[in-house]
């Protein structure tokens, strides 16, 4: 009785050991990533419009959002007298009280669609910018909360003004965002490798 029981246990254990080995191919290939998407979005200026429309995008979720109290947004969109659009920085707009993210901009280097990458240097933290249609930013968020599974905590995002309405100070534009913390990669619909 006892030699079958050993032979059980040592069959179990080899077969629980092969599958351990298999799952663990190449222990260096993190298959939790998500892919790399992109959006068309609108938003509404931050003055002029009701507090109840979205005037503010959130890198982590890659969405539109309130630029309210709840500070649950990393940039914040506006029309200014002369019909650009400024993009505000969430410390710009307010701080809440654990304290702003860090929130950094940068002028896309060539066309939105040519951007592949985003720029690992040359951001500028919590300054505006003013883009017309047609110009684009890259945007560096460094957020904890949001990466606690990574070693990194920034987000990249690419985006870029399509047109304004200027009657309903609507702002319409595109957006690429990489979901996964410390990834640069801005191809939509890749799993990022870098």
């Amino acid at each position: 009785m006892k030699s079958r029981l050993s032979r059980l246990s040592a069959g179990v254990l080899s077969v629980l050991a092969v599958s351990g080995l298999s799952a663990c191919d190449d222990p260096n290939q993190n298959t939790t990533l998500t892919a790399v998407f992109a959006d068309t979005l609108t938003v509404w200026a931050l003055n002029g419009t009701s507090p109840s429309f979205p005037a503010a995008y959130r890198a982590a979720s890659g969405a539109v959002t309130r630029a309210d109290g709840s500070f649950n947004f990393d940039i914040a969109f506006d029309i200014d007298a002369s019909n650009k659009v400024v993009v505000y920085p969430q410390r710009l707009v307010g701080v809440p009280l654990e304290g702003p993210k860090p929130v950094g901009l940068l002028r896309l280097p060539g066309s939105f669609d040519e951007l592949e990458n985003a720029p690992a240097s040359g951001y500028v933290f919590d300054s505006t910018f003013v883009v017309s249609p047609g110009e684009g930013l890259a945007m560096q968020v460094q957020s904890g909360p949001d990466c606690q599974l990574f070693l990194s905590t920034v987000h990249y995002t690419k985006l870029v003004v399509d047109s304004i309405d200027t009657a309903r100070r609507a702002v319409y534009f595109r957006a690429v965002h990489n979901p996964n913390c410390g990834y640069r990669s801005l191809v939509a619909g890749e799993v990022p490798k870098n």
